[in-house]
């Protein structure tokens, strides 16, 4: 059957596809947007835009048609060209779809901005032969998007405000903690940090069955560096001593400044070797601590005299242990100095000793 020359078939596929087209301009009538399609050519010739470029821009969609009054890209706002352009161009690069937002600048009024959802199309050779997709009008969303993001910022700001002063505080109770536990002089932990620390081991060791060793350190001669040379020199010679203890340290040890020319050095370990080990470290404090100081009548040299007492074999407790270590050294600087006394040294007296403390 034929109407008007053209077979009911090519009308009833012609009726099926207007019936396709007009819903579809229905559909886009509705939206705040419009369809375009334009060649792939030095100017994006126009070849079809919908009516509802009127609505957004003011202009007649007919202004672009084959570019009769001004192109496409006439329409866009200058800053935002370099923005459209890479988009797209990343896109037909991949043959996918672009999706970037922008402003118009319509015929009356403030720019306003769109969001664009399109895609190339290509033949059947595979080269490019349209641009084509849908605009539409994101005004109103973009200034509840722009608030969201002005509201993140502000947000990002104040956490990051809130962090610094929260490390700013962790920070001054850290030095806080610091200046309540160390020495300012030599940086060593002090004697309120030592009394802690003797606490801490000893309970361990009777958890454990280890055994605590114990140096009672005094300088020997300090007095007269102090007296000679001045206090600046006594400080000085401070930090030397404890920069020669650090030397000393393991990493399970610990050395502290109990005050004036005092130090202590505590370590824990297999109860059979700490005394063997008590008198190694101590006879390395002798060594490393003798040193001499130039002074205009000649030199002064310092060393230092050590207590060496043990937990739980000589002392049942810190406090007990702490008086038996000070009470050995004082009993070396009377018969002499420049030594390391222990309690098998002693033999009588410091059973005595032990008993006392």
């Amino acid at each position: 059957m034929q109407h008007d020359g053209v077979s009911e078939s090519a009308v009833g596929q012609g009726v099926y596809h207007d019936e396709r087209l007009d819903a579809l301009l229905s559909i886009t009538g509705r939206m705040d947007g419009y369809l375009y399609r334009c060649r792939n050519d030095a100017s994006y010739t126009m070849l079809y835009i919908s009516d509802g470029i009127f609505t957004v821009s003011g202009y007649r969609p007919s202004d672009f048609i084959h570019n009769a009054v001004r192109d496409y890209v006439s329409a866009i706002h200058p800053d935002d060209l370099a923005a459209v352009y890479a988009a797209v161009d990343t896109a037909l690069e991949a043959r996918c779809n672009w999706n970037v937002d922008y402003r118009i600048v319509p015929q009356v009024g403030e720019p306003l901005w769109v969001r664009e959802i399109g895609g190339g199309v290509w033949d059947e050779a595979g080269e490019l032969e349209f641009l084509e997709g849908f605009v539409v009008d994101i005004s109103d969303r973009k200034v509840v998007e722009d608030l969201n993001a002005e509201l993140l910022l502000e947000l990002k700001a104040a956490n990051e405000e809130l962090s610094a002063q929260k490390r700013e505080i962790e920070l001054a109770k850290q030095q806080s903690d610091h200046s309540a536990n160390h020495d300012a002089l030599t940086d060593l932990p002090n004697r309120r940090a030592f009394h802690n620390e003797l606490k801490s081991v000893i309970d361990r060791c009777a958890g454990s069955g280890d055994a605590a060793g114990l140096l009672f350190i005094d300088l020997d001669r300090f007095k007269e560096v102090n007296d000679t040379l001045g206090h600046e020199a006594g400080d000085a010679l401070l930090q030397r001593v404890s920069d020669k203890l650090r030397a000393i340290l393991r990493s399970a040890d610990f050395v502290a400044r109990l005050g004036g020319d005092e130090f202590a050095f505590l370590f824990s370990g297999n109860a059979e070797q700490a005394r063997a080990k008590a008198v190694r470290v101590a006879e390395r404090v002798l060594e490393r601590l003798r040193i001499k100081v130039s002074a205009p009548g000649g030199d002064i040299h310092v060393g230092c005299t050590v207590g060496v007492a043990i937990y739980p074999t000589e002392a049942a407790d810190p406090d007990a242990l702490v008086a038996l270590a000070d009470r050995l050294m004082y009993i070396g600087k009377k018969n002499g100095r420049d030594r390391l006394v222990t309690t098998d040294a002693l033999g009588s007296e410091a059973g005595e000793l032990r008993q006392s403390a």
